[in-house]
């Protein structure tokens, strides 16, 4: 369940793994397991898709949202991926073997969903020369017109695209002569009055904030609603299950 729960991601998609020469992503194929009573399967796609099934796609899946490799926990058993062996069993199909485990907690994991609040998000792109430089300017512009509008969030979240929004303080200095930056900032609350007016923030950055912008095509940030995720867990005496088995 775990290697294919991800669709394509065992099949060549979002594969770091040579990625240049995997063919025909377009027309990605999704993975098939052939399961046998041992334990062990094949996990493979069908012939004339795109993609590709190999070790190195497989074993991407294995360490993706992990936790503790020792205890992968599922309603069925605990899993132990330390133990897993795969192996090369032809063009785009590789055999799972010696999955080790132990019986199954006594709970279910329940997934809750719940409202938590409002956020929007706005974006403005600034152009050579010194993008970065443009763009923390305009960021600090912005966070002082809020502070004197005494708007309050809970979160205000300030990215820098093309600069560190990935790597975080990792990415180091960038080039003095970066082409252009984007800068993405959001907030969130519980105030629905005070994101709407973040959102009016935006645009007047534009004229009255640093050279060399653009990228606000889209127009003015929408509100959204936060749904949030919470994981909890319940008593497996709690819960009556049922399977239905429909034949299509």
């Amino acid at each position: 369940g775990h290697i294919i729960e991800c669709g394509a991601q065992c099949s060549g998609g979002n594969c770091q793994f040579e990625w240049q020469s995997i063919p025909n992503l377009a027309e990605v194929g999704y993975p098939i397991v052939e399961a046998f009573a041992d334990g062990t399967f094949f996990v493979t796609k069908h012939e004339g898709t795109g993609g590709r099934v190999s070790v190195p796609s497989v074993k991407e899946q294995l360490v993706y949202e992990m936790g503790d490799p020792r205890e992968y926990i599922t309603p069925d058993c605990v899993a132990d991926f330390t133990t897993i062996r795969l192996e090369d069993a032809g063009a785009d199909r590789v055999f799972v073997r010696g999955i080790g485990g132990k019986p199954a907690t006594e709970f279910y994991k329940v997934s809750i969903s719940y409202s938590a609040g409002y956020r929007a998000v706005g974006t403005l792109v600034y152009a050579w020369p010194d993008a970065y430089q443009k763009a923390q300017a305009a960021d600090q512009i912005l966070r002082a017109r809020l502070e004197r509008l005494g708007l309050r969030f809970e979160q205000i979240l300030t990215e820098f695209v093309g600069v560190n929004a990935t790597h975080g303080p990792l990415a180091g200095d960038p080039s003095p002569d970066i082409p252009e930056v984007q800068l993405r900032v959001g907030v969130r609350g519980e105030d629905r009055k005070a994101v709407e007016r973040f959102t009016k923030e935006i645009a007047p950055l534009i004229l009255t904030g640093p050279p060399g912008v653009t990228g606000f095509a889209g127009g003015r940030p929408k509100v959204e609603e936060i749904v949030a995720y919470w994981p909890a867990l319940i008593p497996k005496t709690e819960i009556e299950t049922r399977v239905e088995v429909s034949e299509v």
